[in-house]
């Protein structure tokens, strides 16, 4: 199945911010939406530029308890600074073209997830203008549906283990 078709059959509304936007704007965006997990920063024209997952925002705003950081350096590190600050400007993104099993493997998108804990990766055109994106829970929940129930599968020769 193409990006562009998976598009269709599981609208995702992205959350989008500017590069200049607060961090604790960046928090609340997160927040309110239950299922958001990934901010995409967008440039002046609409182009992925950079992303903030939700973990990276928690730790920074969260970074009150650390306490190697003064009083001073953690009003500086959250308020003084925008998403772009802070961004990953390293953004893995697909093609409106490409095939979602060339995205799950050609792109490493496991890999990606554990270092960078992003959950939604981001389909663009050729401009890189955002248009969707794609959950990792989605495809997780399709590959199940999809695949047969590999709990009650039979091993090779036919002999269920107990």
């Amino acid at each position: 199945m193409k990006t562009s078709e998976w598009l269709k059959t599981h609208p995702v509304k992205p959350l989008t911010v500017a590069g200049d936007c607060s961090l604790q704007h960046a928090a609340s965006l997160l927040l309110d939406d239950p299922e958001g997990r990934d901010l995409f920063v967008l440039d002046a024209d609409g182009r992925v530029c950079g992303h903030l997952g939700f973990w990276h925002v928690a730790t920074l705003l969260l970074a009150k308890l650390r306490p190697t950081l003064s009083l001073r350096e953690l009003i500086e590190r959250i308020t003084l600074g925008s998403v772009a600050d802070h961004m990953d400007d390293q953004v893995m993104c697909a093609g409106v073209d490409e095939d979602i099993d060339d995205i799950l493997y050609q792109h490493d998108l496991f890999q990606q997830h554990l270092d960078r804990r992003v959950e939604d990766i981001p389909v663009v055109d050729e401009q890189r203008r955002l248009l969707g994106v794609i959950r990792l829970s989605d495809l997780l929940r399709d590959a199940i549906s999809t695949d047969n129930d590999p709990l009650t599968d039979e091993p090779e020769g036919g002999h269920k283990s107990s």
